[in-house]
């Protein structure tokens, strides 16, 4: 009888928990074993103790046995303990990551989403858009987590011009999460019984001088773009996502590449959260994210790709030197740059 030959795993999936496995891990694990998708838990000091053959476990005795030098200096008891899952998946020869969240439920198209079938608008405004509102209706005032507070009042019309695109090759997508999906504290508390439902079928991105906020709840990475995964340490949990996909978003424009929005394929069953302690980690983003946007915007950035790491290096010189990270963010974001860089050579430092 001649043995099975199993197919080598390009796509990987990357969670971070303090949790045991779940009703959405166990999901993740049933779609990742029909999709041949590898599955990366990346546990911290909170987590239980577990064992899973189902998944790729990366407690904390094997991140310390890693070959990577960041893991072994990157503090415990952070989200950001997510980059160590990404090194892995890279070093594992993935060629697409997806990550999630544990309390984010996939849709049967989680992985196979038909980016082709979807209807494709470029979005024609400058600035900051509020993209849930091509989401939803106009009756709708909802806006995402990261979104400026001082746009929300006089943000631009819903619809000024869109045009049909052709054009499907995109190195980021974000998601969207139907039921509760990622706001911030603000709007979670003056809004009770949140349950949205996004229209479906719809696929947005922007121009070069626009800026939209993504998170890390339902968003795919290619390789071309790995190095801009990274998540920052030294600010808060509910900053990390949102400043890092700032910084992408300013890069990729620089390079005309584009990051694609889409409807939902996961529904969003938000764990326990005391608002107010979201609502003061989400101080920081109220107060500074325009700030760090003029700030990125006086850069000068390398025009290829193979120097993301170097663009990257560029953009949190300047924010740790403007006191928006601790000085500590530096040895971090030089050793995810030198671990990247050991993976794969084409990223030049």
């Amino acid at each position: 009888m001649k043995k099975k030959i199993l197919k080598k795993k390009s796509k990987f999936l990357v969670i971070t928990s303090i949790n045991k496995p779940n009703k959405v891990i166990n999901k993740y694990i049933k779609l990742c074993k029909e999709q041949n998708v590898e599955f990366v838990f990346v546990s911290d000091k909170k987590t239980p103790l577990f064992k899973n053959k189902n998944l790729k476990l990366l407690n904390l005795s094997i991140q310390q046995k890693l070959p990577f030098k960041f893991s072994k200096i990157i503090p415990y008891n952070c989200y950001a303990r997510k980059n160590i899952g990404y090194l892995y998946s890279m070093h594992s020869g993935a060629e697409m990551i997806y990550e999630t969240d544990d309390d984010n439920y996939p849709k049967l198209n989680f992985f196979n989403q038909q980016i082709k079938k979807l209807k494709i608008y470029r979005i024609n405004n400058k600035g900051y858009i509020n993209i849930y509102n091509f989401f939803t209706q106009s009756k709708d005032n909802i806006w995402p987590r990261g979104y400026p507070l001082s746009k929300i009042i006089n943000q631009t019309k819903k619809i000024l011009i869109f045009k049909k695109s052709k054009r499907y090759n995109f190195p980021v997508i974000q998601r969207l999460c139907d039921g509760n999906p990622d706001v911030d504290a603000i709007y979670r508390l003056i809004n009770k019984n949140i349950d949205i439902k996004f229209k479906k079928n719809l696929g947005y991105y922007a121009n070069n001088k626009s800026y939209i906020p993504f998170n890390s709840q339902n968003t795919i990475w290619d390789k071309s773009v790995f190095p801009l995964m990274y998540l920052p340490t030294y600010c808060t949990m509910r900053a990390t996502d949102i400043w890092r996909s700032y910084i992408a978003n300013y890069i990729l424009n620089k390079l005309n590449m584009k990051i694609l929005f889409t409807s939902p394929t996961a529904f969003q069953k938000r764990n326990f959260h005391n608002l107010f302690n979201d609502f003061k980690d989400e101080v920081p983003v109220y107060r500074d994210t325009e700030k760090i946007i003029e700030i990125l915007e006086t850069l000068n950035l390398y025009k290829s790709k193979k120097n993301l790491l170097k663009n990257l290096l560029i953009c949190y010189e300047k924010l740790i030197e403007n006191n928006f990270f601790h000085k500590k963010e530096m040895k971090l974001i030089k050793m995810w740059c030198s671990d990247i860089n050991r993976i794969d050579k084409y990223f030049i430092i």
